[in-house]
């Protein structure tokens, strides 16, 4: 069995059934198990490589039941989505946090927090949390309850560890909140044209909203900024598509399909979290209204107005996105938090809109993006305020700004090069002294990057000991690595756990070429296609084939590794397949410098000379490419 999925019965009874047969399968043959629900882990968490099993529950939990007359407590199965898990907290006129993303489903939304737009407000979802059902490696379900002695290290554990790393999570039993409590909340929700100074001036508002640590804890705030938009923005009101050519004909095409151009969505609330005594001022979102607005009509109106009241269980509603996905494209996430006091002073607005208006201005058209910004910081938020007792290990709750980045790209070299290079700037704005978004580097367990959570635990986890604490209670409860099924897991990934059999094939075909010379990487963890390779530190080595056997491949003292013939070369860390059959023949080289300056063609956008120097070279590896491509073909016939 090599990265098979089991999809487990929707039968609770029958549900437990299967999910611990594929446990016990799993131990007993020495191998992990992955457990998705709604697929939507961008740090892999979900995933597996080598010989493992992934257990697809998406549909096999899907209980709800109130669990008082009050309608304030609920028990729910974690295949639920979240529109779906919002639709029925909405009949009762119910609500709590949660992300935004429709097809996110409960299971793994819970254990990376459960982000969302009323984090300042309310916190994650997570927090809401009074107990949860898990089946661990022994097999055995079990309840786990928040403030019982016995049960504090599972709970802190399952709640910010890394997601499906310490068993299968079942069930989840949530406080919910009241929408009659909150009689006067307001929300205000609009799309407008994107321009370079719109967006400096929103986050402009954001950033002096982070500096004042006493903000009421009412006021959440998130920037959203898209390049394009190919999804169903009707799906959010049934009289948009009137409105939208009411006020925009000229974006009509003779056949009447909208074109959707660059844009920014606000999204602001006003949560009323004193009750009917409180009485509401608008200031705030007025000042959001005249930075975006300065005349110009919103795009699509606005959606959301805080002239009126909205229920907080309506808003919760307004505030999911509809889609899977901004696009349909591959793309490069990043994720960062700061805590950054500084921001207006060290120019991190002026920065970040630069940034983004590098890919905006469409200089290269094979990328997009989709960026959402959001304020989660100060002393009265309840994000702060619910991680002050330690009962779960979430990290980093003492952050102000969340800044999210997809740059998404088409299927080709240059545009994934243009989208990993404007990444890697990015990143050189975190982790040290000078850096403008923040001095640390500050990482979140749904949408960050370097992998292997072992070797980049500092990221992931604040405070002394806590990942130390991790490792032991996983220790304790899955000593033999069940749910270690890919590098996103706490502790070290099992060395006979860490080649595919893709590695092996490679390895077991370059022996039964004798004259054949091979060299052999050990470099940190990272993916190759469906290979993991990894190791502590970075070793390169040349080796005959005859010295080298399956075996020891498989198994290295080190790590384990990842081979190919020296004739292959990597571009972007994958092999090109063409040319693993026939490994003794050289292929030429493209100019050295080529490949590292590609992944920065952006950032020679207004040097037209060197930008052309740089796509010519693109062509010519391009050229050589499909040259060998065409005689191995040839080879082939």
């Amino acid at each position: 069995m090599g990265n098979d999925i089991v999809k487990a019965n929707n039968d609770v009874i029958d549900s437990d059934k299967d999910v611990i047969t594929a446990i016990k399968y799993a131990k007993a043959s020495n191998i992990a198990v992955a457990v998705r629900t709604g697929g939507h882990q961008y740090c892999g968490a979900s995933s597996t490589f080598g010989d493992n099993i992934q257990l697809d529950l998406s549909s096999t939990y899907t209980d709800f039941t109130w669990e008082n007359d009050d309608c304030t407590l609920v028990t729910t199965g974690i295949s639920y989505s979240l529109r779906m898990f919002n639709a029925k907290l909405g009949k009762k006129n119910r609500f709590v946090p949660h992300g935004q993303c429709s097809h996110v489903h409960l299971g793994g939304h819970v254990q990376t927090g459960g982000y969302g737009q009323l984090g300042r407000s309310f916190g994650l979802l997570a927090d809401h949390i009074q107990k949860f059902r898990i089946i661990t490696a022994d097999g055995e379900p079990r309840w786990v309850s928040r403030g019982v002695d016995e049960d504090k290290d599972l709970f802190f554990a399952v709640l910010g560890g890394s997601p499906g790393n310490f068993g299968a999570l079942t069930h989840v039993t949530l406080k919910v909140y009241k929408d009659e409590d909150y009689p006067k909340s307001r929300g205000l929700r609009a799309t407008y044209y994107y321009n370079r100074d719109r967006l400096k001036r929103l986050l402009d508002v954001m950033v002096e909203m982070a500096d004042d640590e006493n903000f009421p804890a009412d006021f959440d705030y998130c920037v959203t900024m898209l390049s394009t938009y190919s999804g169903d923005f009707f799906a959010f009101s049934p009289d948009m598509d009137l409105r939208q050519r009411q006020l925009h004909p000229e974006l009509y095409s003779e056949n009447n399909i909208p074109f959707w151009p660059q844009m920014i969505v606000v999204y602001a609330q006003w949560a009323n979290l004193d009750g009917a005594g409180q009485t509401y001022d608008p200031t705030f979102f007025n000042k959001i209204k005249e930075a975006a607005d300065e005349g110009i009509l919103p795009l699509l109106g606005i959606q959301v107005d805080d002239d009126v009241h909205t229920p907080m269980s309506k808003l919760t509603s307004d505030w999911i996105f509809r889609n899977v996905r901004e696009f349909d494209l591959p793309f490069v996430k990043h994720a960062y938090m700061s805590n950054s006091k500084t921001l207006k002073e060290d120019g991190w607005t002026d920065w970040v809109a630069d940034k983004i208006d590098i890919i905006q201005k469409g200089i290269f058209d094979g990328c997009k993006l989709s960026v959402q910004i959001q304020n989660f910081g100060g002393s009265n938020s309840r994000f702060y305020q619910n991680g002050l007792d330690g009962t779960t290990s979430y990290s980093w709750r003492d952050s102000n700004i969340c800044c999210v980045l997809d740059c998404f790209h088409n299927d080709d070299h240059i545009s994934r090069y243009t989208a990993m290079g404007w990444q890697k700037d990015n990143d050189d704005e975190v982790g040290h002294e000078g850096a403008r978004f923040c001095v640390e580097d500050r990482r979140v367990l749904w949408g960050s990057h370097d992998l292997n959570l072992h070797n980049n635990h500092q990221y992931y986890y604040d405070g002394n000991g806590k990942y130390d604490r991790l490792c032991e209670i996983k220790n304790r409860y899955d000593p033999n690595g069940v749910f270690t099924p890919n590098g996103f897991c706490v502790g070290a990934v099992p060395v006979h756990r860490r080649v595919s059999r893709a590695a092996k094939s490679i390895a077991a075909n370059l022996q039964t070429r004798a004259a054949a010379r091979v060299h052999v990487e050990v470099p940190m963890i990272a993916e190759v296609g469906s290979v993991f390779v990894g190791g502590e530190g970075s070793e390169v080595v040349e080796v005959s084939v005859e010295e080298v056997s399956v075996e020891e491949v498989s198994v290295d003292e080190v790590s384990d590794v990842s081979v190919m013939p020296i004739s292959c070369r990597m571009i972007d860390e994958e092999v090109i397949p063409d040319l693993m059959p026939e490994i003794v023949e050289a292929i030429p080289e493209p100019e050295p410098e080529a490949r590292e300056q590609a992944m920065f063609l952006y950032a020679v956008s207004q040097d037209s000379e060197m930008a052309a120097q740089l796509m010519m070279r693109e062509a010519q590896l391009e050229e050589i490419l499909i040259r060998r491509g065409e005689q191995s073909l040839s080879r082939e016939e």
